[in-house]
């Protein structure tokens, strides 16, 4: 058996604009770019870890991929366990897993001229809803950007919440509904900011807002559990939801309405359709949403988001906010929608 030749480089994507939520200021992306061949076949795959949502910090996956070896049959009988197993020993590393797993599902895809989804049989959605996201801006800009976002066509816009004076959130939201009216779905995310005290204050103010779900409103499970019986605001996890046994435990728990899944943040393609097939067994909404990847990782993502069976928008629409990219970005916006065929 031939063997595999593994090769990484470190890159960094800036920022147009400084991005602020209620966890830090985002100013730029950096990652690794990892390139696997094997004969006259390459697969690509991208690691940008972001500790603050539940990755490694990029210097961890740096020193771990110095020492990793690769091993794995392209050809085996069951290629997706053997895979698995292959990369077993890098579940405390999920950002890294991710770039190693898509770098081999992109050369056995490009080795064996099957497209993904032929490859893992799944079958793909033609388009995909996507909402815009707003950041931490002042309450004029906040209006103005979400009104450019509707005119542009998007039917979900999802908005940064968990400033130091919750009542600032309110006025913000309460100014959006009433200046733009209803016929959007708006969605927030607090980003693990709130206690329960503050969450339950937060959700009885937000009750005749309008508010599709709420995103990570609070931090542990008991938490969900109790802000979940007291409100009918929707609640969804996301921080909260690393593997697939903390989606198991809150949808046993009746903790949640929807789950968030980051395929950066878990590990990769396989284990996030894992999780997604688990919740839709038991009728938990499922979004998919990037942490800010290249066009690359973003791949990964969209192609996570087009094997859901509802029409969810899902947080994909990232692309504008890098001054650069490492690759041209394959899958544009447009009203809103992203056309995969």
């Amino acid at each position: 058996m031939k063997k595999l030749q593994m090769t990484y480089s470190p890159f960094e994507l800036n920022f147009n604009n400084p991005f602020l939520t209620s966890k830090k200021k985002l100013k730029k992306r950096e990652g690794i770019l990892i390139k696997i061949k094997y004969d006259n076949f390459t697969g690509l795959g991208e690691c940008s870890p972001f500790p603050e949502f539940g990755s490694e910090t990029l210097e961890d996956a740096t020193n771990k991929i110095k020492d990793f070896k690769l091993k794995l049959n392209l050809e085996p009988d069951n290629f997706i366990n053997n895979l698995n197993n292959s990369l077993s020993e890098l579940d405390d590393f999920p950002s890294l897993k991710h770039g190693i797993e898509q770098a081999l599902l992109n050369l056995i895809c490009n080795k064996t001229k099957l497209p993904l989804n032929e490859l893992l049989n799944v079958t793909l959605n033609s388009s995909i809803s996507v909402n815009s996201v707003i950041g931490f801006l002042p309450s004029d800009q906040t209006l103005t950007v979400c009104q450019n976002y509707l005119e542009e066509g998007f039917k979900a816009i999802k908005l940064k919440v968990g400033r130091d004076n919750f009542e600032d959130d309110i006025e913000i939201i309460s100014l959006i509904r009433s200046k733009l009216g209803s016929d959007f779905n708006l969605r927030l995310d607090a980003n693990r900011k709130w206690n329960f005290t503050t969450a339950e204050k937060v959700f009885n103010l937000l009750k005749n807002l309008q508010i599709e779900y709420v995103e990570q409103p609070v931090n542990s499970i008991d938490e969900f559990i109790k802000l979940k019986s007291c409100s009918k605001i929707h609640i969804a996890a996301d921080e909260s939801i690393r593997n697939y046994s903390d989606a198991v435990t809150f949808i046993q728990k009746k903790a949640v309405d929807v789950i968030i899944l980051k395929p950066m943040m878990l590990g990769g393609l396989l284990p996030t359709l894992k999780i997604i097939e688990l919740c839709e067994k038991n009728k938990i909404i499922v979004v998919i949403t990037t942490t800010f990847e290249s066009a690359l990782g973003r791949a990964n993502a969209i192609f996570a988001a087009s094997t859901i069976k509802n029409k969810i928008a899902h947080g994909l629409s990232t692309a504008k906010y890098f001054e650069n990219d490492l690759f041209p970005d394959p899958y544009t916006v447009k009203n809103g929608v992203i056309k995969l065929y």
